[in-house]
């Protein structure tokens, strides 16, 4: 006898069954996957799922396409390109599997154009017609640079001859129903699936399914899930109330850490009501299990002292207690110490820093951002960009001037006011061009909108380096940390790096670079854990 499927092998058997309803009618040619918002890995997990179970759930056969979009044609073009590579990367493979290698069309000239694009889909499904009913890709761009522009280009690929063999895929969630409109206006040529996938009652099945077992951990999982469920569904009595349940059981079986988990959970579910005194209430107990986990030596345990330090400090700043907040998070940077672990020290110091300043105590809130500046001082310089150090220099530039640290971060969004004017233009002109667009006019534009993105970012670097050099000493010090601990070309947040993903040698026109004093005084100061110490 087989063994019971678990609960994700039975939601990839319901969204099969949907699918293959979904593509019963000829007309079906773009399918519309809705889901809640936490579905994003069941639904990768069900895409998947055709390639690799045996025999798989549905004939067809569905691909990731996560390739940016900038503009339409650019994107069609990023598309085959996908295609092409993924093709070439995988013949060795379906050669061992004795499939055919011999798809000569994938060179072939197909337009920069959505209809372009599915043209060569096409000729990748007919090709293995043998191996698939449908080729379904899956359109998940990485970034999006103008929600309008790509509805316009799906609108183009429905309005282009989609072929029989093809079946489009995109994803929303059921809270914005991002392509509704899209649906409404095409009719019967798309279908929209309405996937009831939720990975909080997936977890709960998962864990009633293991629970069938014996022993107190399978019972425990099942009231883990519950809590985690309630957490993201209920309200804080209910979690508080099966948290309780489960906590008996971690008492009972002398398992702190698990204690912590459920302590933080249902601290989360009162700050998420503005219930502060009870959740600080629920970080410190967590805390109290947290330490004894250490002291047990359970591998956990320190990293779970400075998680509740992090918490607790979170609720003192939602109160609007800026100095309690200061105080747990200075406690959170020490507990990180211990751990170690430099980034979160960085951050818990930043935190202090940012806290203090919000209730006028510059000097102070001084101290611990220089503090937290020892802590990236004694980083591998490779993992400081991995920090929150961008955001740390900002805060001490808006604490020493803030009208010119904000008019540094106001220059990003009319930079990117400028990129949008750049793709707007050129979405236009190529939208002229029709389904088959010459290449030459193509690449003429695509040459124009390049040369507006780097006029637009040395525009923008520009101002930032005349604001730069207008700042007194100490300002101008805090950016040449910046450039000596992030890279040479910082100049402040929100960053804005080069369009064409350029290092500064490449640049076509660097700016006149302002002239920085050495920081070395800022950073020669005490070491970081005598610096938080004095403060406490």
């Amino acid at each position: 006898m087989s063994a019971a499927k678990t609960a994700v092998e039975r939601r990839i058997d319901e969204l099969a069954v949907l699918w293959l309803q979904a593509c019963e009618s000829p007309d079906v040619r773009l399918v519309v996957w809705r889901t809640p918002g936490n579905a994003a890995r069941m639904m990768a997990a069900f895409f998947e799922a055709q390639k690799h179970l045996q025999p798989a759930p549905t004939p067809d056969l569905f691909q990731d396409f996560d390739a940016p979009f900038e503009t339409g044609f650019g994107y069609s073009r990023a598309l085959m390109d996908a295609l092409r590579d993924g093709y070439a990367t995988s013949r060795a493979e379906l050669k061992k599997q004795g499939l055919p290698i011999d798809w000569r069309s994938a060179h072939a000239g197909y337009a920069d154009s959505a209809s372009g694009a599915l043209a060569m889909f096409q000729s990748f499904a007919e090709h293995y017609r043998e191996q698939m009913r449908y080729f379904a890709p899956v359109l998940s761009p990485a970034r999006v640079a103008s929600d309008a522009d790509l509805e316009q280009w799906l609108d183009a690929a429905l309005r282009a001859p989609v072929p029989d063999r093809l079946r489009l895929c995109i994803v929303d969630h059921a809270e914005d129903k991002r392509w509704q409109a899209l649906a409404e206006r095409h009719g019967k040529a798309v279908r929209v699936i309405d996937a009831p996938v939720d990975m909080f009652d997936i977890a709960r099945q998962t864990a009633a399914q293991a629970s069938g077992g014996a022993g107190p951990g399978m019972a425990y999982r099942a009231l883990l899930a519950d809590v985690m469920t309630l957490l993201e569904k209920g309200d804080a009595a209910q979690t508080a109330a099966r948290a309780d349940k489960a906590m008996k059981l971690a008492e009972r079986e002398r398992w702190p850490d698990q204690q912590v988990v459920l302590h933080m959970a249902v601290a989360g579910a009162h700050l998420k009501q503005a219930q502060h005194p009870e959740a600080i209430h629920r970080y410190r107990a967590a805390r109290e299990c947290a330490i004894t986990a250490e002291a047990a030596a359970n591998p956990a345990g320190t990293s779970l002292v400075m998680q509740t330090w992090f918490g607790e400090a979170g609720v003192w700043l939602s109160a609007r207690q800026p100095l309690r907040a200061s105080e747990a998070y200075a406690q959170a940077a020490q507990a990180a110490r211990c751990v170690p672990n430099a980034m979160f020290a960085l951050e818990g110091l930043r935190m202090a820093g940012y806290c203090l300043a919000q209730d006028g105590r510059i000097e102070p809130a001084r101290e611990r951002y220089l503090a937290a500046i020892g802590e990236a001082r004694a980083m591998p310089p490779g993992d400081r960009p991995m920090t929150t150090l961008p955001l740390l220099l900002q805060d001490m530039l808006r604490l020493q001037d803030a009208p010119r640290a904000e008019r540094i971060a106001q220059c990003a969004p009319a930079y990117q006011k400028q990129v949008v004017q750049a793709l707007q233009q050129a979405e236009a002109q190529s939208a002229k061009l029709g389904p088959q667009p010459p290449p030459a006019v193509l690449e003429r534009i695509e040459t124009e909108l390049l040369a507006r993105y780097e006029q637009a970012f040395r525009t923008l670097c520009d101002e930032r380096e005349r604001l730069i050099g207008g700042g007194d000493v100490f300002f101008r010090k805090v950016v040449a940390i910046g450039r000596d601990y992030l890279h040479p070309a910082w100049n402040g947040v929100p960053e804005v790096k080069h369009p064409l993903d350029k290092e500064l040698p490449e640049w076509s026109q660097p700016p006149q670079f302002a002239q920085l004093p050495e920081p070395g005084d800022l950073l020669d100061g005490p070491a970081p854990a005598a610096a938080a110490e004095a403060t406490l």
